[in-house]
């Protein structure tokens, strides 16, 4: 099948479905409408656009409809524009644990999964942070093309196949490696807070941003990590675990945890010894 046209329909105005259609429309496609739940959000969205706003149930017949909902509203979205699709619409969400089967309800589009690894708390920082990004692709092999196309060139992205049935895991991957790098920093930045330190975030980036690059550059992850658990320096170990308790209790099963998903990701690469694992454990045992 030819590819679509590049006309675009915006169906669910969230954030990255607003940056994404910005991008593509600095790359030439045309924005005709933005469509939402809510009448604000779809405003909002057409106005950063220059797009008019439209009820999601008289969307006008575009080459592509970019549906940009939570999960949970994604099958509902698709059900209330089937019938204005015509026919080999392209119909692209943007979810990372759903594939295609969640616009089964519009039989006649052509449906893509195509989903970025990125943080996007707003619009603007999704339109900064997207190029240079990893795409989920999921589509049938005919659409395949087109959505590595756009991926790789207006997208400035790099697309990665990824099966139906593998989505959740692949979304997964992604939220623990997000989140989990936020949620660590905001912990380190408490412990600092708590002992002075007037802007722990500038402590910790720069770290933070190392170990990433030694990711990257190194082998990943696991072939990367560092520090007094993987090195089986139990002592220094005991001292961050005694503060701890005395002075941050709250921050204590944090750190056991970190320090619990160190060992296995130093076990799995052939990073620790057997010996250090069993004490190092043993030491975080005991610590709760």
């Amino acid at each position: 099948m030819e590819a679509p046209d590049r006309t675009l329909v915006v169906a669910g105005a969230g954030r990255v479905a607003t940056a994404v259609a910005i991008l593509l429309q600095r790359a030439g496609f045309e924005v005709t409408a933005v469509a939402s739940r809510t009448h604000t959000s779809a405003r909002r969205a057409g106005e950063r656009l220059g797009a008019p706003v439209a009820s999601l149930d008289r969307l006008p017949a575009s080459g592509i409809v970019l549906i940009g909902a939570p999960d949970a509203g994604i099958a509902e979205i698709t059900g209330r524009i089937a019938q204005r699709l015509r026919a080999n619409t392209v119909l692209w969400h943007l979810s990372g644990s759903l594939g295609t089967s969640a616009l089964a309800g519009a039989p006649r589009a052509r449906p893509a999964a195509l989903h970025p690894v990125q943080a996007c708390p707003d619009v603007d920082a999704a339109v900064v942070n997207l190029p240079g990004s990893a795409w989920g692709v999921t589509c049938h092999a005919d659409l395949r093309p087109w959505a590595h196309e756009v991926i790789t060139g207006p997208l400035e992205g790099r697309p990665v196949d990824v099966a139906e049935g593998d989505r959740p895991l692949w979304h997964a991957a992604a939220v623990t490696t997000a989140n989990g790098i936020a949620a660590m920093l905001a912990a380190g930045e408490t412990m600092l807070g708590g002992i002075g330190v007037v802007d722990p975030t500038a402590v910790l980036t720069p770290l933070a941003r190392g170990a990433l690059r030694n990711a990257r550059t190194g082998g990943g992850g696991a072939a990367t990590l560092t520090g007094p658990v993987v090195r089986g320096e139990f002592d220094a170990v005991a001292r961050h675990l005694d503060h701890l308790r005395a002075r941050a209790p709250g921050l204590l099963a944090p750190y056991v945890l970190v320090a619990r998903v160190v060992i296995e990701g130093a076990r799995r690469a052939g990073r620790i010894d057997g010996a250090v694992e069993k004490t190092m454990t043993k030491l975080l045992d005991d610590a709760q």
